[in-house]
């Protein structure tokens, strides 16, 4: 739920509020066991109707964060 609204996010902000995730895939590589959890989106190509997105979420202990899996997706504006 969080990468996929981080990666829906960092896509709108890019095309517009009308925008639904087209599809999108994660790898999940340590257990999200802490105090927090944190998405951090970021675009890696932008086209007229869609934007490819990656979001790496993270667990926070303390001070310290450590990388518990990498999403990557598909925005595409929505049009009716």
């Amino acid at each position: 739920y969080a990468a996929d609204n981080a990666l829906t996010f960092a896509g709108g902000s890019l095309l517009g509020p009308a925008v639904v995730t087209s599809e999108f895939k994660i790898n999940y590589f340590k257990p999200a066991v802490g105090d927090f959890l944190i998405a951090r989106a970021a675009l890696v190509h932008q086209g007229k109707t869609q934007a490819v997105c990656r979001c790496d979420l993270f667990v926070r202990t303390g001070e310290e964060e450590t990388l518990c899996a990498a999403a990557l997706g598909t925005i595409a504006r929505f049009s009716n």
